[in-house]
């Protein structure tokens, strides 16, 4: 039995084909455009053959292509359908999927209180960068960054969040002017971080070295601490960090990001789920405040 390429390669070809963009793609799945890149080129080579055409505007599949998201998707499609049946048994337990640092910095501190006011329902995390779809088989709810407007689900609730740049107590940061001289650090699936805080604190994007970047919030924050650079990071996912006195926030420069965690659910969700979406927005309202 020939073994068979990888299920990422195989998500992000089929969210190309869907969508007829890399980016939009890249986005759904929340990945940087160079990692959905790399996983259709991994599939590509497992087949032997091209299976998208690039256009100056958004991609098509090859013949070999096409013939193969004709199987492919409905395969999905069925994959899906056969998980959530599989999972039906158990309808206590609600899946969230979030990105691992907002389910260590945020979330795991507030389970205990919902554990005991509500001792029957499990939650089961799901950390994952992938941007999945709320009760299509893998979650119930999800905790996404980002700007908003998923297609086919439900936006409940959102919590607003803002760019602070972060770095070792030992490196030396006292203006903003300072950065242009300094090693960057920033979250590679989310490049606009930097510009975004630069322009609002008056200084030129294009004078900003270049950025070094990490798939994971939690790497990048860790390789600030380390003194590996300054590093732009979410002030509420990095508090942990400054709270422990790993990483201090010299500037006094708070710039709101246009990102923010959205609370996302299915149009119909069950009981219990609605139990945990209630109170995920209770607590995203009592963090805003």
């Amino acid at each position: 039995m020939k073994p068979l390429p990888p299920f990422r390669s195989i998500e992000a070809f089929a969210a190309a084909v869907e969508l007829r963009s890399l980016t939009a793609a890249a986005e759904a799945l929340g990945l940087s455009l160079p990692a959905l890149s790399r996983r259709i080129r991994i599939l590509e080579e497992h087949l032997g053959a091209p299976l998208l055409e690039r256009l100056p505007r958004g991609v098509v599949p090859t013949a070999r292509g096409a013939a193969y998201a004709a199987e492919l998707l409905p395969a999905l499609d069925a994959l899906r359908q056969a998980t959530e049946r599989a999972r039906q048994a158990d309808r206590r337990a609600v899946r969230i999927s979030l990105i691992p640092t907002l389910a260590m910095t945020w979330l795991l501190p507030r389970l205990p209180g919902f554990q005991m006011a509500h001792p029957g329902i499990r939650l089961d995390l799901h950390g994952s960068a992938d941007c999945v779809e709320p009760g299509a088989g893998v979650a119930d709810l999800a905790l996404r960054l980002g700007e908003g407007g998923w297609p086919g689900v439900m936006r409940v609730a959102s919590m607003p969040l803002h760019l602070v740049v972060v770095a070792s107590p030992d490196l030396p940061l006292g203006q903003p002017q300072d950065l242009l001289h300094l090693p960057l650090l920033g979250p590679a699936h989310r490049p606009e971080f930097w510009p975004e805080w630069a322009r609002a604190v008056g200084i030129d994007p294009a004078l900003l070295p270049p950025v070094r970047g990490f798939d994971s919030l939690q790497m990048l924050y860790e390789a600030a601490a380390h003194g590996l650079g300054v590093a732009i990071a979410l002030d509420r996912l990095v508090r942990p960090w400054i709270e422990n006195g790993r990483l201090v926030a010299p500037l006094d420069h708070r710039v709101a990001s246009s990102r923010g965690i959205h609370l996302l659910t299915a149009s119909r969700p069950a009981p219990p789920v609605r139990v945990v979406r209630d109170w995920l927005r209770a607590e995203m309202t009592r963090s805003a405040a």
